[in-house]
């Protein structure tokens, strides 16, 4: 699975799923998906964004980058 985030701060494209608590983090299934979205968005998305293989290492920086423990992030596929 893989997740795109933000270059400059690790925070990763979120799904708001309800009101309260943390946002979901939307995943691929494969890194040439995840690419492949971001090329579709153009260049300056491109440019702005990165893909992070989501593993324990990648939970764990998702996690910090979202202000969580590494157990309350919940991902969510794309699409949904």
């Amino acid at each position: 699975m893989f997740a795109i985030v933000y270059k400059e701060d690790s925070v990763p494209m979120c799904a708001r799923l309800r009101s309260d608590g943390p946002d979901a983090v939307v995943f691929w299934p494969t890194e040439d998906a995840a690419r492949g979205f971001l090329t579709a968005k153009g260049d300056e998305v491109v440019a702005a964004y990165d893909v992070l293989r989501i593993d324990d290492a990648g939970l764990h920086t998702l996690a910090q980058a979202l202000g969580l423990r590494d157990e309350e992030l919940e991902l969510i596929p794309f699409p949904s």
